[in-house]
């Protein structure tokens, strides 16, 4: 049997046209669609049944964006970044934490790879690369951008489940020891401190953090009951200037201050709202505290040349460091400190000295 002709095109250009009704308009009347093809009429009936599926499928489920699927990890990383961080976090925030892990960590070493073709494995080897080099906390805060990115494509539809869930890690970076004072340390340095740098006492005698300290307001403390609470904290904006916002992971607190802090506070001018503001009246910068800290911890190494210098978390640390040395239950030394996470205290902070060790073991 002769096989059939192939119908003759039916464009003047030698294609083939086919008008299908795609729908109804609200009077009744059709609504008719033109598709081409260069093979035959078969083929461009072909492609307008392709088009009638592919607008059921739509007024059914909605539109589905035909690149989404294929939307690279950098590109969405950073519209992550814009959506998500941006908006609500603080400046310093997302700059350090999320667009400094982001863009200088994650994005380099996943590139351009499609989004939906990240598997767990390839997380895995990425925190076996980073932890080579970076601490333990960096580590936790590129699983935060990672996880925080994967969970909203899962919420977009981009993929079906996080490759970051079960990933396990820790740094191989050898830890930076911080420095403490003892007990006859932390007391000649507070006689020091007291007629120069009253900020430093404060710190030392609370824990309290730098931008804590500079945020600090006459209002924060109770002379009668002799206590102290936090309730913000000052940082430096990177682009200059400074920003008043909740104190570190809103750890909000009320803490028992001693006699003769109180009688060193009440000593100081009212000039300001804040305790303890510079020749403006206004919260100190942090960068501008530390230099004069530094500078202070200087005169103080040439006076005792025996006493470290410290930084102002070394000073925090040391707080920390005296109490647990001095008998005080990790627990209280958490709400003294203003960690959530007990661990936190136990772990990194509040760490074990030789000779607190000597004394607990009745070690002679």
């Amino acid at each position: 049997m002769p096989r059939p002709k192939k119908a003759a095109p039916n464009r003047a250009n030698g294609t083939y046209e086919y008008k299908a009704t795609i729908g109804r308009e609200y009077d009744g009347k059709a609504i008719r669609k033109s598709f081409y093809s260069s093979i035959s009429l078969e083929d461009a009936k072909r492609k307008a049944e392709e088009y009638k599926i592919k607008r059921t499928v739509i007024d059914t489920f909605g539109a589905i964006e035909e690149t989404a699927s294929d939307i690279s990890f950098a590109e969405w990383s950073k519209k992550w970044l814009t959506v998500y961080k941006k908006p609500y976090v603080t400046e310093n925030t997302y700059l350090l934490t999320y667009e400094n892990f982001v863009v200088n960590h994650i994005i380099p070493y996943f590139k351009v790879a499609k989004l939906k073709n990240i598997r767990s494995i390839d997380i895995q080897r990425f925190f076996d690369q980073k932890q080579k080099e970076l601490s333990q906390s960096s580590l936790d805060k590129l699983h935060l951008c990672l996880f925080g990115i994967f969970d909203k494509a899962i919420d977009n539809d981009l993929i079906v489940k996080n490759p970051v869930k079960n990933v396990v890690y820790k740094s191989a970076k050898e830890k930076n020891i911080k420095k403490v004072w003892t007990d006859e340390q932390i007391t000649l340095a507070k006689i020091f401190f007291a007629d120069n740098l009253p900020e430093a006492v404060l710190m030392l005698d609370t824990g309290l953090r730098r931008g804590e300290t500079l945020g600090l307001m006459w209002s924060d403390i109770d002379f009668k009951n002799k206590t102290l609470t936090v309730r913000r904290s000052v940082t430096d904006k990177q682009r200059g200037g400074i920003e008043i916002s909740p104190p570190k992971m809103e750890s909000y607190r009320t803490i028992p201050i001693q006699t003769s802090l109180c009688e060193l506070l009440n000593s100081l001018p009212h000039l300001s709202e804040y305790v303890f503001p510079n020749t403006r009246n206004v919260p100190q910068s942090p960068r501008a505290f530390s230099k004069r800290l530094k500078n202070a911890m200087q005169r103080l190494c040439e006076q005792y040349p025996d006493i470290p210098q410290l930084t102002a978390h070394e000073m925090r640390h040391t707080r920390g460091t005296q109490l647990r040395r001095n008998g005080t239950d990790i627990y209280t030394i958490q709400k003294i400190m203003g960690h959530k996470d007990i661990n936190v205290t136990a772990n990194i902070y509040v760490h074990d000295e030789v000779e607190a060790t000597r004394k607990a073991a009745n070690i002679v």
